[in-house]
């Protein structure tokens, strides 16, 4: 089943291509048929002139006019919340001066930060030679990965990853224990080492997508419409498109073949390229799961830079609770400002995860048996499944009867909502009490990214601050804090955040038996990313003088990074959870003497 032949591989090429079929209807919008107007009849009477020409205004002052985009986008966005949150609470500079503060400078210092990076980063990346430079050492020196990964390549390639993930595929497709017998304690929760490991690598995977090809294929779904030059048939364009897609995801699927994991992507959550969501399910029936995960920000994309930094919070009772990260929630669920033909990311998700749980109990044995769905993501990705776990908490009903919520295992994760959000997060989580799915928030050091938005982040608080104060944000769910180990033995320092009670926590290694013939197959995997010769005269003319120098410039460059940073990279994360993984395995052999 591990080894591929290119003959099945083309076999489930041609198989799968229909398995890409939210995803494909989620990045084209169909086009729109128009029926002919039928006329109007002529105004009589004075009446009917006023109405007449009072609605010809109406409707030209409510004519939808093309929305600005990207960085411009954000900056109305921003000044409009600015401008409520004093207009309707003038009051507010004098009761909450530090908040008033935070919004008059915070706002205009972060928009104008981010004019200056699109500035520099389009200078770079087109006139410079960034995409090209970023590409070569790339190839050259990390393996063909992303600048998420080319530093630790090991991580998605090495023997170790590949048995690991392969020894917790058991306790993936294992039933929620809750389910099999009554839990005399509701307040007992297990957070699996293993597991975690493993989403930090399905979560650094899905960086791997060319997202090129995906925007390729969308260029082509406008050509066709708009003139059509290359004079192809409408099946002749879908076909390509889908093909398209399904290669830009090649490289995650060949590396997840030989975790024993299928891969499949759901949804670009309304930006082409930018942030998407994908699936991860068993290869093996008698094992099944499903795993949501979410990619997060690629550094050199500006969109995903827009989503993180748009702070203001959303209404979010529409499809969760309290308020949201408006970024963040508006790139999940539909709004009241998406056009009539926007997608709709929550509802492709949704969609995929029922069908392929339904796809996955009709090869089974047990085809009653309901299929666990696992949570991950990293940063940007964790903020994401989040919300989707929250949603899924609030209605577990969108996705059953054939689908159990198990747990959310969140990388890097920077706050989501408000106060009233939290703590609905935490009254839906003990509802009912026999509800074991939990979100484990898991916090590397000094990563600074799971401390913004700064927030008052406690319950006492955020119970007096107004609904609108700046600092009105507060982490969800129950963190698993890696420590130094200079300044605690102890690898993991495991709470609830404000608004969750606290649990009773055992730690577990998980660890089933692996195949022995993994050597080869991982050899065979590492051969296809081997680095290529450096070609010196492909680089940019400005940096060839220190490439020639060097022996590994990835090492070099990533040392620049501060360690507030460098700690929110999942290869650090994978380590430090590695240290942990030592660490209860020892305890546990110690008990077992």
């Amino acid at each position: 089943m591990d080894n591929i032949t290119e003959e099945q591989e083309a076999l489930e090429e041609q198989q799968d291509l229909a398995a890409t079929q939210h995803h494909f209807e989620q990045i084209i919008s169909c086009k729109k048929t128009y029926t002919q107007p039928q006329p109007l009849t002529q105004p009589k009477d004075l009446t009917d002139y006023f109405i007449y020409y009072f609605g010809k205004l109406l409707s030209y002052t409510n004519k939808k006019r093309p929305r600005p985009s990207g960085y411009w986008q954000y900056v109305l966005g921003v000044y409009k919340n600015l401008f409520l949150a004093f207009y309707f609470n003038w009051v507010v500079i004098f009761t909450s001066p530090l908040s008033s503060l935070a919004f008059i400078f915070t706002y205009p210092i972060i928009s104008v930060l981010l004019f200056a990076f699109e500035i520099g980063l389009k200078i770079f990346m087109d006139y410079l030679g960034g995409t090209q430079l970023a590409k070569r050492i790339s190839l050259d020196y990390g393996n063909g990965f992303g600048i998420i990964n080319w530093g630790a390549s090991h991580l998605l390639l090495s023997e170790k990853s590949c048995n690991l993930i392969r020894s917790t595929l058991t306790a993936l497709g294992a039933e929620d224990p809750s389910t099999l017998q009554p839990v005399e304690d509701h307040r007992h929760r297990t957070f699996d080492v293993s597991i975690a490991q493993t989403m930090t690598i399905l979560s650094s995977l899905v960086y791997e997508r060319h997202d090129e090809k995906v925007t390729e294929a969308h260029k082509i779904s406008l050509e066709y419409k708009k003139a059509n030059k290359r004079k192809l048939t409408l099946e002749q364009v879908t076909l390509e498109m889908k093909k398209l897609i399904w290669d830009s995801e090649r490289p995650i699927r060949k590396i997840a073949r030989s975790y024993g994991l299928e891969f499949s992507g759901v949804t670009e959550l309304k930006s082409l390229g930018g942030p998407f969501c994908g699936l991860f399910w068993s290869m093996d029936p008698a094992r099944p799961f499903i795993i949501v995960v979410f990619k997060g920000t690629t550094p050199t994309n500006y969109s995903e830079f827009l989503v993180d930094a748009t702070l203001q919070r959303t209404d979010a009772r529409s499809y969760l609770f309290g308020s949201a990260h408006e970024g963040f929630y508006n790139s999940l669920f539909p709004t009241h400002s998406d056009n009539s033909d926007s997608s709709d990311p929550y509802y492709a998700i949704r969609c995929a995860v029922r069908d392929k749980a339904i796809q996955i109990q009709s090869k089974s044995d047990h085809h009653k048996k309901r299929v666990p769905v696992w949570i991950a993501g990293h940063s940007l990705g964790a903020a994401m499944g989040t919300l989707l776990f929250a949603r899924w908490l609030k209605c577990p009903e969108d996705i059953g009867p054939c689908c159990q919520v198990r747990d959310a295992y969140v990388i890097g994760l920077p706050a989501v909502g408000d106060n009233d959000f939290a703590s609905m997060f935490a009254s839906y989580s003990n509802s009912p009490l026999s509800r074991t799915s939990t979100l484990w928030r898991i916090i590397n050091k000094s990563d600074i990214i799971c401390r913004i938005p700064p927030g008052y982040n406690n319950m006492t608080i955020g119970h007096y601050v107004p609904q609108t104060d700046f600092f009105n944000y507060a982490h969800v769910g129950h963190a698993v804090q890696i420590t130094y180990s200079i300044l605690d033995p102890n690898p993991l320092n495991i709470y609830p955040s404000s608004h969750q009670t606290n649990l009773k926590v055992d730690v577990v290694v998980s660890d089933s038996n692996v195949p022995k013939d993994r050597q080869r197959q991982v050899q065979e995997l590492k051969e296809s990313h081997k680095a290529f010769t450096p070609e010196i005269d492909e680089y940019a003319w400005w940096i060839r003088p220190w490439i020639k120098r060097v022996v590994n410039p990835i090492p070099i460059l990533e040392s620049l990074y501060p360690f507030f940073i460098r700690d929110h990279i999942p290869i650090d994360y994978f380590e430090g959870l590695e240290r942990a993984r030592a660490y209860y395995k020892a305890q546990d052999m110690c008990k077992q003497d």
